[in-house]
């Protein structure tokens, strides 16, 4: 297998906000594109050309991978779905054997290299579902063979979830005439208007293809929703961290005698554990980052680049900082993802993703449990889901800003380019490019000595 097409086309909208200032298979895990560690897997198994088909947000991928000459990347202005995606894709495939990858899917390189290695044509990497077939499009097995392809089934009969297949050009002809909307469906149940490629394989198991499967050891992250980036986060995060076995210090990088490490500690170029830090863990910390001053950081948590973290604020586990973020003066982050260049410099605490260029003012909080006990709901394009996880983090979109005071209740989420003003307790999702604050009403009466009694 040489050449590898990445289907990065869909328009996202079950990711809101994130998907509304970035494609979302350019989502960071552990400070790294998700279409990068796909890319990278890929050149590590020998593929020797990458076909990545996008259509919103191309030009971060272009400019991301510009200087990789393995890569080409293709930008459709629409598709019908992912059956149309890989026709275009396949414009640009030269040879006969091909494997196509899901953009938004997290897969690990114990099961992707030897996948691409060893797979012959018409075989599928699946993984097992993590969440109910309701969710999902997902595949039914019989014993090795996938028997069919459903789409959002009641029942147990998927089991499931595809990342992944390799096929052949002939391929190309099944998919260029798929029927644009999914059959396989139970009765009552309907299907938007989309090519979906899983149809397109159907169609070839009804004319005798076998499919076989290869499942994966490691699981899988199809990051389709919100929580699913902070689930993958969170397991490379303990995945990277685990694996430290000695303190590792990159160039003019140092741990001060007074910092307490209770762990391995593994430190980029220029950076240091200054005086009085309590690391209670493995971590990991990149480039030029300074932690000092009383700082505590739990085990399995990445710090990217260029961060300054002070003055007794604190990390828990398995958390990821983004790159020249800014941590102060006792703010308390409680697991979750900073994307780049977020301020959180005066109290306050926060649980959940928080997006790029996002700034919390004094005091912001977010709520982590209902007083009910429950998991809250999130409606995603209407549709009510109950996460497995996550579920009463607070989702903040890019380019956003709080005003001081404000409260996050569990599970809201702020789209991109707003505001959440100050003294704000926030109940319910706010959209892209809105400004919400509190207008206060105010009661002005006399005063004096003689309401003491005088």
């Amino acid at each position: 297998m040489r050449e590898v097409i990445i289907l990065a086309a869909g328009e996202g909208l079950k990711f809101w906000p994130y998907q509304s200032t970035r494609n979302k298979c350019m989502f960071p895990i552990v400070n790294k594109p998700l279409l990068a560690h796909t890319v990278e897997t890929c050149l590590e198994a020998g593929i020797e050309h990458i076909v990545i088909v996008s259509k919103t947000h191309t030009d971060p991928i272009r400019s991301y991978f510009k200087t990789v000459k393995q890569v080409e990347i293709i930008e459709l202005t629409q598709t019908k779905g992912s059956a149309e995606s890989f026709v275009f894709g396949m414009e640009k495939i030269n040879g006969n054997d091909i494997c196509v990858l899901f953009g938004d899917c997290l897969v690990q390189k114990e099961d992707l290299i030897p996948f691409l290695k060893n797979a012959s044509s018409y075989t599928v990497l699946i993984s097992p579902l993590r969440e109910h077939p309701t969710n999902w499009i997902a595949c039914q097995l019989d014993h090795d063979v996938i028997k069919q392809f459903g789409a959002h089934q009641r029942g147990n009969d998927m089991t499931h979830q595809m990342v992944g297949f390799t096929c052949d050009r002939d391929f190309l002809f099944t998919a260029e005439h798929n029927p644009n909307r999914f059959t396989q469906l139970k009765v009552g149940v309907g299907s938007p208007f989309e090519s979906f490629i899983e149809e397109s394989l159907n169609e070839i198991i009804k004319e005798g293809k076998i499919l076989k499967s290869v499942i994966s050891k490691e699981p899988i992250f199809d990051c389709d929703k919100p929580w699913h980036v902070l689930e993958a986060n969170a397991y490379m995060a303990h995945k990277l961290c685990i694996e430290l076995t000695k303190n590792s210090f990159g160039e003019n990088s140092l741990i001060e005698d007074t910092a307490r490490i209770e762990g391995f500690v593994k430190l980029g170029k220029n950076s240091r554990i200054g005086h009085n830090v309590w690391v209670r863990g493995n971590i990991i910390v990149g480039d030029n980052t300074i932690v000092e001053n009383g700082v505590i950081l739990e085990g399995n948590t990445v710090i990217g680049d260029e961060c300054t973290l002070y003055n007794h604020c604190k990390v828990h586990s398995h958390s990821v900082i983004g790159n020249r973020n800014k941590f102060d003066q006792g703010f308390e982050f409680l697991s979750g993802v900073t994307l780049d260049h977020v301020y959180c410099v005066h109290y306050g605490e926060y649980y959940g993703l928080i997006g790029e260029n996002t700034d919390l003012g004094a005091g912001t909080t977010s709520g982590t449990l209902r007083f009910d006990d429950q998991l809250s709901a999130h409606y995603v394009r209407g549709r009510k889901e109950l996460p497995n996880n996550y579920a009463n983090a607070s989702y903040l979109g890019d380019y956003c800003r709080t005003g001081v005071s404000a409260l996050l209740m569990p599970g809201v989420k702020v789209g991109a380019y707003s505001v959440v003003g100050s003294g704000v307790v926030l109940q319910r999702d706010v959209k892209d490019n809105t400004l919400i604050y509190v207008k206060q009403e105010l009661v002005e009466e006399k005063w004096g000595v003689d309401k003491y009694g005088w």
